[in-house]
Protein backbone atom coordinates (compact mmCIF):
# COMPACT_ATOMS: atom_id res chain seq x y z
CA UNK A 1 0.00 0.00 0.00
CA UNK A 2 2.79 2.43 0.98
CA UNK A 3 4.66 1.72 -2.25
CA UNK A 4 1.59 2.49 -4.36
CA UNK A 5 1.11 5.82 -2.57
CA UNK A 6 4.75 6.76 -3.13
CA UNK A 7 4.49 5.86 -6.82
CA UNK A 8 1.29 7.87 -7.24
CA UNK A 9 2.91 10.86 -5.52
CA UNK A 10 5.94 10.64 -7.81
CA UNK A 11 3.70 10.58 -10.90
CA UNK A 12 1.79 13.63 -9.65
CA UNK A 13 5.02 15.54 -8.99
CA UNK A 14 6.37 14.67 -12.45
CA UNK A 15 3.20 15.90 -14.10
CA UNK A 16 3.28 19.09 -12.05
CA UNK A 17 6.89 19.69 -13.04
CA UNK A 18 6.03 19.24 -16.73
CA UNK A 19 3.19 21.71 -16.39
CA UNK A 20 5.44 24.27 -14.70
CA UNK A 21 8.12 23.91 -17.41
CA UNK A 22 5.52 24.27 -20.20
CA UNK A 23 4.00 27.27 -18.49
CA UNK A 24 7.44 28.90 -18.13
CA UNK A 25 8.15 28.20 -21.80
CA UNK A 26 4.89 29.75 -22.87
CA UNK A 27 5.63 32.81 -20.74
CA UNK A 28 9.00 33.29 -22.45
CA UNK A 29 7.52 32.62 -25.84
CA UNK A 30 4.71 35.07 -25.25
CA UNK A 31 7.24 37.69 -24.13
CA UNK A 32 9.31 37.11 -27.26
CA UNK A 33 6.24 37.25 -29.45
CA UNK A 34 5.14 40.41 -27.71
CA UNK A 35 8.56 41.99 -28.33
CA UNK A 36 8.47 40.85 -31.95
CA UNK A 37 4.99 42.28 -32.35
CA UNK A 38 6.17 45.54 -30.82
CA UNK A 39 9.16 45.66 -33.20
CA UNK A 40 6.93 44.95 -36.16
CA UNK A 41 4.86 48.00 -35.25
CA UNK A 42 7.85 50.29 -35.86
CA UNK A 43 9.27 51.53 -39.16
CA UNK A 44 12.69 53.20 -39.32
CA UNK A 45 13.60 55.44 -42.25
CA UNK A 46 17.35 55.94 -42.75
CA UNK A 47 17.98 59.60 -43.65
CA UNK A 48 21.79 59.67 -43.83
CA UNK A 49 24.84 57.66 -42.82
CA UNK A 50 27.92 59.87 -42.61
CA UNK A 51 31.54 58.78 -43.06
CA UNK A 52 34.54 60.40 -41.44
CA UNK A 53 35.79 63.64 -42.96
CA UNK A 54 38.65 64.20 -45.38
CA UNK A 55 40.44 67.47 -44.61
CA UNK A 56 43.09 69.56 -46.33
CA UNK A 57 46.39 70.65 -44.76
CA UNK A 58 44.66 73.57 -42.99
CA UNK A 59 41.90 71.34 -41.62
CA UNK A 60 39.36 72.67 -44.12
CA UNK A 61 36.92 69.94 -45.22
CA UNK A 62 37.40 68.49 -48.70
CA UNK A 63 34.33 66.26 -48.38
CA UNK A 64 31.64 68.74 -47.58
CA UNK A 65 29.41 70.34 -50.15
CA UNK A 66 26.45 72.68 -50.17
CA UNK A 67 23.29 72.29 -48.11
CA UNK A 68 20.68 69.90 -49.46
CA UNK A 69 17.25 69.18 -48.03
CA UNK A 70 16.03 65.65 -47.32
CA UNK A 71 12.47 65.22 -46.14
CA UNK A 72 10.98 62.26 -44.30
CA UNK A 73 7.37 61.99 -45.50
CA UNK A 74 4.66 60.26 -43.48
CA UNK A 75 1.86 59.93 -46.08
CA UNK A 76 -1.70 60.92 -45.27
CA UNK A 77 -4.57 62.71 -46.97
CA UNK A 78 -3.55 65.95 -45.26
CA UNK A 79 0.11 65.48 -46.30
CA UNK A 80 -0.80 64.89 -49.95
CA UNK A 81 -3.06 67.95 -50.01
CA UNK A 82 -0.41 70.19 -48.46
CA UNK A 83 2.38 68.97 -50.78
CA UNK A 84 0.23 69.50 -53.87
CA UNK A 85 0.11 73.21 -53.01
CA UNK A 86 3.88 73.47 -52.43
CA UNK A 87 5.66 71.19 -54.89
CA UNK A 88 5.79 71.54 -58.69
CA UNK A 89 3.41 69.33 -60.63
CA UNK A 90 6.28 67.25 -62.03
CA UNK A 91 7.51 66.52 -58.49
CA UNK A 92 4.03 65.59 -57.30
CA UNK A 93 3.63 63.23 -60.24
CA UNK A 94 6.86 61.42 -59.36
CA UNK A 95 5.77 60.80 -55.73
CA UNK A 96 2.05 60.21 -56.29
CA UNK A 97 2.33 56.43 -55.99
CA UNK A 98 4.36 56.70 -52.78
CA UNK A 99 1.71 58.96 -51.24
CA UNK A 100 -1.09 56.51 -52.03
CA UNK A 101 0.80 53.55 -50.56
CA UNK A 102 1.02 55.42 -47.26
CA UNK A 103 4.41 53.99 -46.28
CA UNK A 104 7.09 56.43 -45.02
CA UNK A 105 9.55 57.54 -47.72
CA UNK A 106 12.45 59.93 -48.31
CA UNK A 107 12.12 62.96 -50.59
CA UNK A 108 14.91 65.25 -51.87
CA UNK A 109 13.95 68.93 -52.00
CA UNK A 110 15.48 72.15 -53.34
CA UNK A 111 14.54 74.05 -50.19
CA UNK A 112 12.95 73.59 -46.79
CA UNK A 113 9.14 73.34 -46.62
CA UNK A 114 6.52 73.06 -43.92
CA UNK A 115 3.70 70.52 -44.26
CA UNK A 116 1.88 68.06 -41.99
CA UNK A 117 3.61 64.71 -41.87
CA UNK A 118 6.82 66.13 -43.42
CA UNK A 119 10.06 66.48 -41.44
CA UNK A 120 12.82 68.33 -43.33
CA UNK A 121 16.51 67.88 -42.54
CA UNK A 122 19.03 70.43 -43.94
CA UNK A 123 22.22 68.44 -44.54
CA UNK A 124 25.60 68.97 -46.15
CA UNK A 125 26.20 66.84 -49.24
CA UNK A 126 29.30 64.61 -49.21
CA UNK A 127 30.87 66.31 -52.21
CA UNK A 128 30.87 69.93 -53.35
CA UNK A 129 29.78 71.00 -56.80
CA UNK A 130 32.08 71.08 -58.60
CA UNK A 131 33.82 68.46 -56.49
CA UNK A 132 37.41 68.98 -55.38
CA UNK A 133 40.30 66.73 -56.46
CA UNK A 134 37.85 64.02 -57.49
CA UNK A 135 40.47 61.54 -58.71
CA UNK A 136 42.59 61.79 -55.55
CA UNK A 137 39.69 61.92 -53.07
CA UNK A 138 37.66 59.31 -54.96
CA UNK A 139 34.08 58.25 -54.33
CA UNK A 140 31.96 55.72 -52.42
CA UNK A 141 29.90 52.91 -53.92
CA UNK A 142 26.16 52.38 -53.52
CA UNK A 143 26.78 50.53 -50.28
CA UNK A 144 28.62 53.51 -48.80
CA UNK A 145 32.08 51.92 -48.98
CA UNK A 146 35.12 53.69 -50.40
CA UNK A 147 35.57 52.66 -54.03
CA UNK A 148 38.54 54.79 -55.18
CA UNK A 149 41.08 57.37 -54.08
CA UNK A 150 41.35 58.43 -50.45
CA UNK A 151 37.82 57.16 -49.82
CA UNK A 152 39.09 53.66 -50.58
CA UNK A 153 42.59 54.05 -49.11
CA UNK A 154 41.21 55.05 -45.71
CA UNK A 155 37.87 53.27 -45.87
CA UNK A 156 38.33 51.48 -42.53
CA UNK A 157 39.08 54.63 -40.55
CA UNK A 158 36.48 56.73 -42.39
CA UNK A 159 33.71 54.23 -41.75
CA UNK A 160 34.52 53.04 -38.22
CA UNK A 161 32.88 56.01 -36.50
CA UNK A 162 29.98 56.58 -38.86
CA UNK A 163 27.27 58.87 -37.60
CA UNK A 164 23.67 58.39 -38.66
CA UNK A 165 20.39 60.21 -38.88
CA UNK A 166 17.16 58.22 -38.81
CA UNK A 167 13.52 58.67 -37.97
CA UNK A 168 11.32 55.94 -36.46
CA UNK A 169 7.52 55.74 -36.78
CA UNK A 170 4.95 53.43 -35.21
CA UNK A 171 2.91 51.69 -37.90
CA UNK A 172 -0.03 49.31 -38.19
CA UNK A 173 0.09 45.77 -39.54
CA UNK A 174 0.10 47.08 -43.13
CA UNK A 175 3.03 49.40 -42.48
CA UNK A 176 0.86 52.51 -42.43
CA UNK A 177 1.83 55.19 -39.95
CA UNK A 178 -0.48 55.49 -36.97
CA UNK A 179 -2.02 58.97 -37.19
CA UNK A 180 -1.87 59.67 -33.48
CA UNK A 181 1.78 58.67 -33.10
CA UNK A 182 4.81 60.99 -33.00
CA UNK A 183 8.08 60.08 -34.70
CA UNK A 184 11.40 59.59 -32.93
CA UNK A 185 14.58 61.12 -34.45
CA UNK A 186 18.04 59.68 -33.80
CA UNK A 187 20.89 61.99 -34.85
CA UNK A 188 24.58 61.19 -34.26
CA UNK A 189 25.96 62.92 -37.39
CA UNK A 190 27.71 65.78 -35.64
CA UNK A 191 29.19 63.87 -32.73
CA UNK A 192 32.44 62.94 -34.44
CA UNK A 193 35.04 65.03 -36.30
CA UNK A 194 37.42 62.15 -36.99
CA UNK A 195 38.91 61.40 -40.39
CA UNK A 196 42.11 61.92 -42.33
CA UNK A 197 43.99 64.98 -43.56
CA UNK A 198 45.63 65.22 -46.98
CA UNK A 199 48.45 67.58 -47.95
CA UNK A 200 46.14 69.34 -50.42
CA UNK A 201 45.44 73.03 -49.99
CA UNK A 202 41.74 73.66 -50.67
CA UNK A 203 42.37 77.20 -51.98
CA UNK A 204 45.22 76.16 -54.29
CA UNK A 205 43.12 73.22 -55.50
CA UNK A 206 40.22 75.50 -56.41
CA UNK A 207 42.49 77.96 -58.22
CA UNK A 208 44.14 75.17 -60.21
CA UNK A 209 40.82 73.57 -61.15
CA UNK A 210 39.39 76.86 -62.41
CA UNK A 211 42.51 77.58 -64.49
CA UNK A 212 42.43 74.11 -66.03
CA UNK A 213 38.72 74.25 -66.77
CA UNK A 214 39.15 77.49 -68.68
CA UNK A 215 41.99 76.24 -70.87
CA UNK A 216 42.47 72.44 -71.00
CA UNK A 217 39.78 69.80 -71.49
CA UNK A 218 42.10 66.77 -71.54
CA UNK A 219 45.20 66.86 -69.38
CA UNK A 220 46.48 67.29 -65.84
CA UNK A 221 47.91 69.80 -63.39
CA UNK A 222 50.02 69.18 -60.30
CA UNK A 223 51.07 71.74 -57.68
CA UNK A 224 53.73 70.85 -55.11
CA UNK A 225 55.03 72.68 -52.07
CA UNK A 226 58.53 73.64 -53.21
CA UNK A 227 59.84 73.41 -49.66
CA UNK A 228 58.85 69.83 -48.85
CA UNK A 229 57.43 68.15 -51.98
CA UNK A 230 53.92 67.77 -50.56
CA UNK A 231 51.04 67.70 -53.02
CA UNK A 232 49.01 70.92 -52.86
CA UNK A 233 46.73 70.42 -55.86
CA UNK A 234 45.88 67.51 -58.15
CA UNK A 235 43.68 68.07 -61.20
CA UNK A 236 42.85 65.57 -63.95
CA UNK A 237 40.62 66.43 -66.86
CA UNK A 238 38.07 65.42 -68.00
CA UNK A 239 36.49 65.22 -64.58
CA UNK A 240 33.58 63.18 -63.20
CA UNK A 241 30.72 63.64 -60.77
CA UNK A 242 31.35 61.43 -57.69
CA UNK A 243 27.59 61.25 -57.16
CA UNK A 244 27.02 59.88 -60.69
CA UNK A 245 29.70 57.32 -61.48
CA UNK A 246 27.46 55.47 -63.94
CA UNK A 247 27.65 58.38 -66.38
CA UNK A 248 31.45 58.51 -66.08
CA UNK A 249 31.80 54.82 -66.92
CA UNK A 250 30.81 55.52 -70.51
CA UNK A 251 32.06 59.11 -70.64
CA UNK A 252 34.20 60.37 -73.50
CA UNK A 253 38.00 60.53 -73.04
CA UNK A 254 38.08 58.28 -69.94
CA UNK A 255 37.03 60.72 -67.19
CA UNK A 256 37.81 58.18 -64.44
CA UNK A 257 41.47 58.02 -65.51
CA UNK A 258 43.72 59.99 -63.17
CA UNK A 259 46.07 61.66 -65.62
CA UNK A 260 48.23 63.18 -62.88
CA UNK A 261 49.70 59.74 -62.15
CA UNK A 262 49.52 58.24 -65.67
CA UNK A 263 52.49 58.11 -68.03
CA UNK A 264 52.99 60.10 -71.22
CA UNK A 265 55.71 60.98 -73.70
CA UNK A 266 57.97 63.54 -72.05
CA UNK A 267 59.85 65.66 -74.56
CA UNK A 268 62.01 68.69 -73.81
CA UNK A 269 61.32 69.10 -70.08
CA UNK A 270 63.70 66.13 -69.82
CA UNK A 271 66.52 68.38 -71.06
CA UNK A 272 66.77 69.53 -67.45
CA UNK A 273 67.84 66.00 -66.52
CA UNK A 274 70.34 65.95 -69.40
CA UNK A 275 71.76 69.29 -68.31
CA UNK A 276 72.01 68.21 -64.65
CA UNK A 277 73.83 65.02 -65.66
CA UNK A 278 76.30 66.91 -67.85
CA UNK A 279 76.99 69.57 -65.22
CA UNK A 280 77.49 66.97 -62.48
CA UNK A 281 80.03 65.28 -64.75
CA UNK A 282 82.14 68.33 -65.46
CA UNK A 283 80.51 69.93 -68.52
CA UNK A 284 81.26 73.62 -69.13
CA UNK A 285 77.94 75.51 -69.19
CA UNK A 286 79.52 78.32 -71.21
CA UNK A 287 80.76 76.12 -74.07
CA UNK A 288 78.87 76.98 -77.23
CA UNK A 289 77.30 74.85 -79.94
CA UNK A 290 76.37 76.19 -83.38
CA UNK A 291 72.81 75.00 -84.08
CA UNK A 292 71.85 74.76 -87.76
CA UNK A 293 68.38 73.41 -87.01
CA UNK A 294 69.34 69.75 -87.23
CA UNK A 295 72.07 67.32 -86.28
CA UNK A 296 72.98 63.93 -87.75
CA UNK A 297 73.74 60.87 -85.62
CA UNK A 298 74.60 57.49 -87.10
CA UNK A 299 72.97 58.39 -90.41
CA UNK A 300 69.77 59.79 -88.88
CA UNK A 301 68.88 63.47 -88.76
CA UNK A 302 67.47 64.99 -85.55
CA UNK A 303 65.82 68.39 -85.96
CA UNK A 304 64.96 71.17 -83.56
CA UNK A 305 61.27 72.03 -83.21
CA UNK A 306 60.00 73.20 -86.61
CA UNK A 307 63.57 72.94 -87.89
CA UNK A 308 64.52 76.23 -86.23
CA UNK A 309 68.23 77.12 -86.37
CA UNK A 310 69.23 78.64 -83.02
CA UNK A 311 72.77 79.64 -83.98
CA UNK A 312 75.40 79.68 -81.25
CA UNK A 313 73.98 78.58 -77.90
CA UNK A 314 75.46 77.70 -74.52
CA UNK A 315 73.70 75.52 -71.94
CA UNK A 316 71.55 78.33 -70.55
CA UNK A 317 70.33 79.47 -73.95
CA UNK A 318 69.87 75.88 -75.15
CA UNK A 319 67.43 75.31 -72.26
CA UNK A 320 65.73 78.65 -72.79
CA UNK A 321 65.29 78.11 -76.55
CA UNK A 322 64.87 74.31 -76.23
CA UNK A 323 67.60 73.39 -78.72
CA UNK A 324 67.57 69.64 -79.49
CA UNK A 325 70.90 69.64 -81.31
CA UNK A 326 72.77 71.09 -78.35
CA UNK A 327 71.67 68.27 -76.05
CA UNK A 328 72.22 65.54 -78.65
CA UNK A 329 75.89 66.50 -78.99
CA UNK A 330 76.28 67.27 -75.26
CA UNK A 331 75.11 63.86 -74.05
CA UNK A 332 77.48 62.03 -76.39
CA UNK A 333 80.23 63.25 -74.04
CA UNK A 334 78.66 61.83 -70.86
CA UNK A 335 78.77 58.14 -69.79
CA UNK A 336 75.39 56.54 -70.45
CA UNK A 337 75.31 54.90 -67.01
CA UNK A 338 75.67 58.34 -65.40
CA UNK A 339 72.83 59.66 -67.54
CA UNK A 340 70.53 56.79 -66.59
CA UNK A 341 71.52 57.07 -62.92
CA UNK A 342 70.58 60.76 -62.79
CA UNK A 343 67.20 60.03 -64.38
CA UNK A 344 66.50 57.34 -61.79
CA UNK A 345 67.62 59.56 -58.90
CA UNK A 346 65.09 62.14 -60.09
CA UNK A 347 62.25 59.62 -59.93
CA UNK A 348 61.98 58.44 -63.52
CA UNK A 349 61.11 54.76 -63.78
CA UNK A 350 59.88 54.77 -60.17
CA UNK A 351 56.34 54.49 -58.82
CA UNK A 352 55.07 56.63 -55.93
CA UNK A 353 52.59 55.54 -53.29
CA UNK A 354 50.65 58.76 -52.82
CA UNK A 355 48.15 57.11 -50.48
CA UNK A 356 47.90 53.53 -49.19
CA UNK A 357 47.20 51.41 -52.25
CA UNK A 358 47.18 54.44 -54.60
CA UNK A 359 50.32 54.24 -56.74
CA UNK A 360 51.48 56.37 -59.64
CA UNK A 361 52.66 54.85 -62.88
CA UNK A 362 56.40 54.22 -62.93
CA UNK A 363 56.70 55.24 -66.56
CA UNK A 364 59.44 53.81 -68.76
CA UNK A 365 63.18 54.27 -69.09
CA UNK A 366 65.43 52.82 -71.78
CA UNK A 367 67.95 50.22 -70.65
CA UNK A 368 71.67 50.86 -70.51
CA UNK A 369 72.14 48.57 -73.51
CA UNK A 370 69.60 50.60 -75.46
CA UNK A 371 71.47 53.82 -74.68
CA UNK A 372 74.61 52.36 -76.19
CA UNK A 373 72.83 52.68 -79.54
CA UNK A 374 73.73 56.19 -80.81
CA UNK A 375 70.26 56.92 -82.22
CA UNK A 376 68.54 55.85 -79.00
CA UNK A 377 70.91 58.00 -76.92
CA UNK A 378 70.21 60.97 -79.20
CA UNK A 379 66.44 60.58 -78.72
CA UNK A 380 66.83 60.19 -74.96
CA UNK A 381 68.96 63.36 -74.81
CA UNK A 382 65.94 65.53 -75.49
CA UNK A 383 63.25 63.36 -73.90
CA UNK A 384 62.03 61.23 -76.80
CA UNK A 385 62.29 57.52 -77.60
CA UNK A 386 61.27 54.96 -74.97
CA UNK A 387 60.93 57.55 -72.19
CA UNK A 388 57.53 58.13 -70.52
CA UNK A 389 56.63 59.78 -67.23
CA UNK A 390 53.65 61.11 -65.30
CA UNK A 391 52.91 64.75 -64.48
CA UNK A 392 53.67 64.09 -60.83
CA UNK A 393 57.10 62.71 -61.78
CA UNK A 394 57.85 65.82 -63.83
CA UNK A 395 56.73 67.99 -60.90
CA UNK A 396 59.02 66.08 -58.51
CA UNK A 397 61.97 66.57 -60.88
CA UNK A 398 61.19 70.29 -61.03
CA UNK A 399 60.91 70.50 -57.25
CA UNK A 400 64.41 69.03 -56.92
CA UNK A 401 65.78 71.94 -58.95
CA UNK A 402 63.69 74.49 -57.04
CA UNK A 403 64.89 73.14 -53.67
CA UNK A 404 68.58 73.41 -54.53
CA UNK A 405 69.20 69.83 -55.61
CA UNK A 406 67.21 67.88 -53.02
CA UNK A 407 64.80 65.23 -54.32
CA UNK A 408 61.65 64.11 -52.50
CA UNK A 409 58.94 61.72 -53.55
CA UNK A 410 55.65 63.62 -53.58
CA UNK A 411 53.38 62.86 -50.63
CA UNK A 412 49.62 63.31 -50.30
CA UNK A 413 48.86 61.91 -46.80
CA UNK A 414 49.27 64.43 -43.97
CA UNK A 415 47.89 62.54 -40.98
CA UNK A 416 44.92 61.29 -38.98
CA UNK A 417 42.26 63.32 -37.20
CA UNK A 418 40.67 62.17 -33.94
CA UNK A 419 37.08 62.58 -32.74
CA UNK A 420 37.83 66.02 -31.28
CA UNK A 421 39.34 67.21 -34.55
CA UNK A 422 43.00 67.03 -33.45
CA UNK A 423 45.54 66.25 -36.18
CA UNK A 424 48.37 63.74 -35.72
CA UNK A 425 50.78 64.30 -38.61
CA UNK A 426 52.44 61.52 -40.54
CA UNK A 427 56.25 61.40 -40.52
CA UNK A 428 57.86 63.28 -43.41
CA UNK A 429 60.40 61.66 -45.69
CA UNK A 430 63.98 62.83 -45.73
CA UNK A 431 65.20 64.33 -49.02
CA UNK A 432 68.08 62.95 -51.07
CA UNK A 433 70.69 65.22 -52.60
CA UNK A 434 70.81 64.39 -56.30
CA UNK A 435 72.72 67.40 -57.62
CA UNK A 436 74.86 70.18 -56.20
CA UNK A 437 73.45 73.59 -55.34
CA UNK A 438 75.69 75.04 -58.07
CA UNK A 439 74.09 72.77 -60.68
CA UNK A 440 70.58 73.60 -59.52
CA UNK A 441 71.39 77.34 -59.61
CA UNK A 442 72.56 77.10 -63.24
CA UNK A 443 69.34 75.28 -64.14
CA UNK A 444 67.24 77.84 -62.25
CA UNK A 445 68.82 80.71 -64.14
CA UNK A 446 68.25 78.95 -67.47
CA UNK A 447 64.59 78.37 -66.58
CA UNK A 448 64.23 82.02 -65.54
CA UNK A 449 65.52 83.04 -68.96
CA UNK A 450 63.09 80.65 -70.63
CA UNK A 451 60.17 82.17 -68.72
CA UNK A 452 61.17 85.76 -69.45
CA UNK A 453 62.11 85.52 -73.14
CA UNK A 454 62.37 81.89 -74.25
CA UNK A 455 59.89 79.15 -75.13
CA UNK A 456 58.16 79.52 -71.75
CA UNK A 457 57.32 83.23 -72.07
CA UNK A 458 53.61 82.59 -72.74
CA UNK A 459 53.35 81.40 -69.14
CA UNK A 460 55.22 84.35 -67.62
CA UNK A 461 53.24 85.65 -64.60
CA UNK A 462 52.46 89.34 -64.29
CA UNK A 463 53.32 89.86 -60.64
CA UNK A 464 55.93 87.29 -59.63
CA UNK A 465 59.11 86.06 -61.30
CA UNK A 466 58.98 82.43 -62.41
CA UNK A 467 61.36 79.82 -63.77
CA UNK A 468 60.01 77.33 -66.30
CA UNK A 469 60.57 74.83 -69.11
CA UNK A 470 58.26 73.72 -71.92
CA UNK A 471 57.97 70.56 -74.01
CA UNK A 472 56.13 69.34 -77.08
CA UNK A 473 56.51 65.57 -77.08
CA UNK A 474 55.93 63.43 -80.15
CA UNK A 475 53.74 60.37 -79.64
CA UNK A 476 53.91 58.56 -83.00
CA UNK A 477 50.10 58.67 -83.14
CA UNK A 478 48.26 60.57 -85.83
CA UNK A 479 44.90 62.23 -86.30
CA UNK A 480 44.73 62.24 -90.08
CA UNK A 481 48.00 63.76 -91.26
CA UNK A 482 48.69 65.57 -87.98
CA UNK A 483 50.76 63.86 -85.29
CA UNK A 484 49.30 64.01 -81.79
CA UNK A 485 51.63 65.61 -79.28
CA UNK A 486 51.79 65.89 -75.50
CA UNK A 487 52.32 69.46 -74.31
CA UNK A 488 54.13 70.28 -71.06
CA UNK A 489 54.89 73.34 -68.97
CA UNK A 490 56.72 72.94 -65.67
CA UNK A 491 58.21 75.55 -63.37
CA UNK A 492 58.22 77.28 -60.00
CA UNK A 493 57.76 80.65 -58.36
CA UNK A 494 58.93 82.95 -56.86
CA UNK A 495 62.07 82.19 -58.81
CA UNK A 496 64.55 83.31 -56.12
CA UNK A 497 62.77 81.69 -53.15
CA UNK A 498 60.48 79.01 -54.63
CA UNK A 499 57.25 78.25 -52.83
CA UNK A 500 55.15 76.56 -55.51
CA UNK A 501 56.04 74.04 -58.19
CA UNK A 502 53.46 73.77 -60.98
CA UNK A 503 53.38 71.20 -63.78
CA UNK A 504 50.79 71.29 -66.55
CA UNK A 505 50.20 68.60 -69.19
CA UNK A 506 47.79 68.73 -72.14
CA UNK A 507 46.97 65.86 -74.45
CA UNK A 508 46.65 66.70 -78.14
CA UNK A 509 47.95 70.22 -77.48
CA UNK A 510 49.69 72.73 -79.73
CA UNK A 511 52.96 73.01 -77.82
CA UNK A 512 53.85 73.53 -74.19
CA UNK A 513 53.93 77.32 -74.24
CA UNK A 514 50.70 77.73 -76.18
CA UNK A 515 48.58 74.99 -74.58
CA UNK A 516 49.87 74.98 -71.00
CA UNK A 517 51.61 78.31 -70.42
CA UNK A 518 48.39 80.31 -69.86
CA UNK A 519 47.30 77.85 -67.14
CA UNK A 520 50.61 78.25 -65.32
CA UNK A 521 50.31 82.04 -65.60
CA UNK A 522 46.77 82.12 -64.23
CA UNK A 523 47.68 79.96 -61.23
CA UNK A 524 50.70 82.14 -60.42
CA UNK A 525 48.76 85.38 -60.82
CA UNK A 526 45.99 84.08 -58.54
CA UNK A 527 48.49 83.06 -55.87
CA UNK A 528 50.54 86.25 -56.28
CA UNK A 529 48.06 88.96 -57.30
CA UNK A 530 48.98 92.60 -57.82
CA UNK A 531 49.29 94.36 -54.46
Amino acid sequence: MGKRVVSLFAILMLGLSICIIRLYGLTIQNGTLAQAASDQQKYTLQIRRERGMIYDRKMKPLTEGSTEYLAAVAPSTETAAALSKILPQSKMKSIYQLLTERNPFLLKLDQSISAPGVTVFPLKSRYSSPALATHLIGYVDEGGMGASGAEKAFDDSLSQNEGELKITYRVDALGHILPSDTSQITDTLSQDSSGVALTLDRDVQQITQKAMDRKISKGAAVVLDAENGQLLASVSRPDFNPDDIASAMNGANSPLLDRTISSYSVGSVFKLVSAATALENGADPNEEYDCTGKIEVDGQSFACYNGEAHGKVNLQKAISESCNGYFVQLMQKVPQEKFLSMARSLGFGDSYELLPGIDSSAGTLPSLNTLKIPRALANFSFGQGELTASPIQIAAMTEAIASGGLYRKPAAFLGTVDQEGNLTTNSMQQPNRVMSQETSLILKNAMKLSASEGTSKLGKPDFVEAAAKTATAQTGQYDGNKEKVISWYTGFFPAESPKYVVTIMAEDGDGGGTACGPVFKEIADELYPKN
